[in-house]
């Protein structure tokens, strides 16, 4: 799971990065304030819409991991119901081994 928040913290870094220097390189660019704004809007936008993506494709494995995690879960807790069961069995067969017939009642 550290992993995945790493991941995550590096893609947000290179994304913002990536902003940064776009709307550094536009606003030093020359051309008309009109243009500019134009530009700066458009890659706001692209940057909006990469971030939605990035937060849908993290939420879908987030999704996934907790559902992996519930059959893990459900897969064990099987697995030590019938350890536990089964020591309940033993324990009843030993007792009725080593007590007599006559003290059972």
């Amino acid at each position: 799971m550290g992993d995945g928040r790493n991941m995550g913290g590096v893609f947000l870094a290179f994304l913002a990065g990536g902003v940064v220097g776009t709307i550094l390189g536009i606003m030093l660019a020359p051309s008309s304030g009109e243009e500019t704004r134009r530009k700066l809007k458009a890659t706001s936008l692209e940057a909006r819409d990469k971030a939605l993506e990035k937060v849908e494709s993290v939420k879908s494995e987030a999704t996934e991991l907790v559902e992996r995690g519930k059959e893990k879960a459900a897969g064990v807790k099987s697995q030590v119901q019938a350890a536990v069961d089964a020591g309940k069995d033993a324990y009843t067969q030993k007792k009725s081994e080593l007590m007599p017939e006559s003290e059972e009642g």
